[in-house]
């Protein structure tokens, strides 16, 4: 629970021989270097270390199934994120949701809304003012139940739909679910976003991070899930969101076509409004129905916004834009722009060709590291080197994604989810950057049915 709240509202050679024992020490240090991770030295404006752990590779595992729905487990034994793929219409797959995590879901929703009840208050000055007498008066439940009702005109009924299906199938009321739902409207999350191609790539092809810093404290960390979308014939194509249980909206997804990421966007200080479209949502609909960063970024000038926001968009196309989103603004930053919209740029935040990119701090940043490490790794952008600049960066606490668009792959990292919330005395709560990383074949992901 993070203390500065989102502000809302809609805004628009030729070599000798080698002996044999030459040989035998080339293939025995290729052999290593299939095995080992690679270290590319420190950046000394960083603070961090490298990310030695090498990556998880092992299958998912099946661990039940429902009619729409399937329910698998990956990662080691103190690492394990869930993935439910579901399947059909947004009821159905709302259905296969609630019921696949019924055993989880309830205890999840009733921790977390404890957590927040009790988090709120020390948060409260640091709020806008609208939102902090909303809270104040009302309590945190109360806010919520607020913005669903200025944001329900708004909002398409089939995340309605799915919210209905999840309560059906686990049990627990459509209003706690839409709750949580909505609960990113009211906070916001200090994140960095990375997207590198071209002459910054190893491959030439676009690599995407996505790093959430919403805290470790928090219950969370406990619960995460990622959901892959089969939606029925002609309602979009797959994709797949890393979040939490019951979570309909997208802040973190890839899909066949498009990745997404967001950071909020504080300097924001326009006018603003809490009625609209709640912008993960948004960002979901751009997972779902959008084939390109072009008409992603159509669809945001086409919405009633709410948040101020930052977000990453970026297609298999090597296209890679970093949007501010916010109600009166819609501006578009490529690799040439002045960013974030200062002129001229931070010497913080160096113009790099083939890179866009924005670090966790209030914008414009004065941490050199980001830039720093990004130009360190120049030329080399791959999975393990982004790995190893959200590590030094120490960013991406709760969880980190990243999208290898030449492979099609998915890495993704999570917070400690076996210390329970809150840790007890000496317990060690390790933030995702520090980590194992999990590898995930999107191919394998997009094309599984349900009679594999």
């Amino acid at each position: 629970f993070d203390r500065r709240a989102r502000h809302c509202g809609p805004r628009s050679r030729i070599s000798p021989p080698m002996s044999p024992w030459s040989s035998l020490a080339v293939a025995l240090v290729a052999t290593l270097a299939l095995t080992l991770p690679v270290t590319y030295g420190q950046v000394p404006q960083c603070s961090g270390t490298e990310n030695a752990n090498p990556f998880y590779t092992d299958a998912p595992v099946l661990v039940n199934s429902v009619a729409n729905g399937k329910l698998y487990t990956v990662g080691g034994a103190d690492n394990e994120i869930k993935i439910v793929h579901v399947y059909g219409s947004p009821y159905e797959m709302g259905l296969a949701q609630g019921q696949l995590v019924k055993p989880w879901l309830a205890p999840m929703l009733e921790s977390f809304f404890n957590y927040i009840e009790s988090q709120v208050d020390p948060y409260l000055k640091d709020l806008p003012v609208g939102l902090r007498k909303m809270i104040e008066e009302l309590g945190i439940i109360g806010a919520l139940d607020v913005e669903l009702l200025l944001t329900d005109p708004y909002t398409p009924a089939y995340f309605k739909e799915e919210i209905k299906g999840i309560a059906d199938g686990s049990g627990v009321s459509e209003g706690t679910i839409a709750r949580l739902n909505i609960f990113p409207e009211l906070i916001k999350a200090a994140c960095s976003i990375i997207g590198g191609w071209g002459n910054a790539s190893s491959t030439g092809g676009l690599v995407q991070v996505r790093a959430l810093d919403w805290g470790t404290n928090n219950t969370l960390r406990q619960y995460p899930m990622i959901t892959v979308y089969h939606p029925s014939e002609g309602n979009g194509h797959p994709f797949a969101s890393l979040g939490w249980m019951g979570f309909v909206g997208s802040l973190t997804g890839f899909s066949t076509n498009v990745g997404i990421c967001e950071k909020v966007w504080l300097k924001y200080n326009e006018t603003s409004t809490r009625r609209g479209y709640p912008w993960h949502y948004l960002l979901r609909d751009i997972l779902q129905y959008d084939d390109n960063v072009q008409a992603a970024i159509k669809r945001m000038q086409n919405a009633r916004r709410t948040c101020s926001i930052f977000s990453g968009l970026g297609d298999h196309n090597n296209n890679f834009n970093i949007i501010e989103y916010a109600h009166e603004e819609l501006n578009v930053f490529g690799d040439s722009t002045p960013f974030p919209g200062y002129a001229p740029t931070p010497a913080a935040h160096p113009l790099i060709k083939d890179v866009v990119y924005v670090d966790k701090h209030e914008q414009p940043s004065s941490d050199p590291c980001l830039g720093a490490a990004l130009q360190h790794f120049y030329g080399q952008f791959n999975p393990q080197t982004m790995v190893d600049t959200v590590s030094l960066l120490q960013t991406g606490d709760l969880h980190i994604s990243i999208y290898d668009y030449a492979a099609n792959a998915m890495y993704v990292s999570v917070a400690t989810q076996t210390v329970p919330y809150p840790p007890p005395p000496n317990a060690v709560v390790q933030p995702a950057y520090e980590r194992q990383f999990i590898k995930l074949d999107a191919n394998a992901l997009f094309s599984q049915t349900m009679d594999d």
